[in-house]
């Protein structure tokens, strides 16, 4: 952290906890990674639950489609969650955050529900639809008391099954009296019209509405560092949205969307659900 406590912007100096729900290692850097490190040097210890970080269940043998992730992250399923632990302990400390992992696996190892990416990024198996509720338990015994409180979840802009489950977490909460922002889901929110889509999907069940958007320039280069720290899934996640996985493509790329969405500054977004 700065040696020097930060003044937040007031949207965020109400709130006494933020707790930051992740459905991966790697989703707090890439999408709201300025607004935990703007949080930490205020010395607010922004708390990260990553929800779908378990170890595979070692008696049932993995499908080729996780294989094939596997081997493009560099590891296997004997090494695969230590060496993610390490990247997020190394982003969180850019962050100054602290995590937490929750005991639900990544959709990958969940039975053979998942087996390429057009599942992947499809519907929620019929068989997980009480997921949501059981995640949404887990985070409360993490983040008590909610008073003063907020929780930030993804917003599931490019439809990845597990963000669409957290996403419905955060509603559970979010309509149990919760302060919940939901963040846009990046780097999938760069796809042009991803957001949109989302948003449209969400009108009916999920109308949301804009909550803030926040000022990361101050610390853009420690958003970029948390971020570079997850080698293992920089060419998977960057190939989602076309670009390149070098520092220098993946600044530009963020860089862009940030200024797009702050309106010629580096913001990142934010979303609540319309009352």
């Amino acid at each position: 952290m700065s040696d020097q406590t930060t003044t937040l912007p007031a949207s965020l100096a109400g709130p006494t906890a933020h707790h930051f729900l992740s459905p991966h290692y790697d989703d707090i850097a890439l999408s709201c990674g300025g607004t935990a490190r703007l949080l930490a040097d205020a010395d607010r210890a922004p708390q990260i639950s990553v929800v779908f970080g378990s170890e595979p269940d070692p008696a049932t043998p993995l499908h080729e489609f996780a294989e094939e992730l596997h081997r493009a992250w560099g590891f296997d399923a004997t090494t695969v969650i230590a060496s993610r632990r390490a990247e997020e302990a190394a982003a969180a400390d850019r962050l100054g955050a602290t995590t937490r992992v929750l005991p639900f696996r990544d959709a990958i190892y969940r039975d053979r529900h998942y087996l390429g990416n057009p599942q992947l990024f499809g519907a929620v198996a019929p068989a997980e639809m009480d997921l949501p509720d059981t995640v949404a338990a887990a985070l409360l015994d993490l983040a008590r008391p909610p008073a003063g409180a907020r929780i930030y979840a993804p917003l599931g802009v490019g439809n990845h099954v597990d963000h669409q489950i957290a996403f419905l977490a955060g509603t559970r909460l979010a309509r149990d009296g919760w302060d919940v922002w939901f963040y846009e889901d990046l780097p999938y929110a760069i796809n042009p019209g991803a957001l949109e889509t989302r948003l449209a999907d969400l009108a009916a069940p999920h109308p949301v509405e804009p909550a803030a958007t926040i000022d990361v320039a101050a610390v853009w280069p420690a958003k970029l560092a948390a971020i570079l720290a997850y080698p293992s899934q920089l060419e998977t996640v960057f190939d989602y949205v076309g670009s390149g996985d070098s520092p220098a493509e993946i600044d530009a790329t963020m860089r862009a969307y940030a200024e797009r969405t702050g309106d010629g500054v580096l913001g990142e977004r934010f979303w609540r659900l319309r009352a």
